[in-house]
């Protein structure tokens, strides 16, 4: 697509379960949704096959451990369209249940730069926008783990998302003066492929405490979304 014809959101990490599912959502609220992946791109894929979305989505490459690849992707992609209307950052790294005695350091630090350097680079990347005052919506997927009783043997998971909670709510009070906004969605267990290694007991018992008797589904956290990134918002 050469020009700006419709709102422009970026998914980065459109190849989880919860990015796959809101970059379903965004394009059937009207956005031409450009979605980035490391691996695994079969939900990805599957839309470009769709001739429904065929025409509203681009697929795109991207480690977002890696700075300068996240800086010319994302600048690559604002180059075409003229500005980003919406970022959604859910990068969901494999979870290793394990205990605090057997986390080494780059068990944290690995989490942590997945979870930071990708909110960090896309807000350098976008920096000409904001200043310039094109409005910009952040969304970032955190844990409903920020904000109750975490679960054991995840030290390393929760730590860097309550990383990522720190550098939104930052985001959030910088990024205001040029009227582009932050917030952040916090699901409760989210039934996608992150809980292959999460015991079923514990599964089971968050269902059970849940009203609906059920963990969350990803279209639950990508209705919300879909409200975050609308003018309603």
């Amino acid at each position: 697509m050469n020009g700006k014809k419709n709102k422009v959101a970026l998914v980065i990490g459109g190849n989880s379960g919860i990015g796959s599912a809101c970059t379903k959502q965004l394009m059937d609220d009207g956005f031409f949704v450009c979605s980035t992946y490391f691996n695994n791109q079969d939900k990805l894929e599957n839309l470009t096959k769709d001739k429904q979305y065929s025409n509203k989505l681009s697929l795109h490459h991207l480690d977002v451990c890696n700075g300068d690849n996240t800086i010319e992707v994302i600048s690559k992609i604002k180059n075409e369209f003229d500005s980003i209307d919406v970022v959604l950052i859910s990068v969901a790294p494999e979870l290793k249940n394990k205990q605090i005695f057997d986390l080494r350091w780059e068990d944290y630090n690995h989490h942590i730069e997945l979870q930071i350097k990708p909110i960090h680079f896309s807000v350098k990347a976008l920096e000409d926008q904001i200043r310039a005052e094109a409005k910009a919506k952040f969304i970032v997927i955190l844990t409903e783990y920020c904000f109750s009783k975490p679960p054991k043997r995840l030290a390393d998971y929760v730590t860097s998302k309550y990383s990522a909670l720190g550098i939104s709510k930052v985001m959030a009070t910088e990024l205001a003066q040029f009227g582009s906004t932050v917030n952040m969605v916090s699901p409760g267990m989210v039934d996608t492929s992150l809980l292959k290694n999460i015991p079923a007991k514990l599964i089971e018992i968050t269902a059970y405490e849940n009203p609906l008797k059920r963990i969350a589904c990803v279209e639950d956290v990508s209705s919300v979304v879909s409200f975050l990134a609308s003018e309603k918002s």
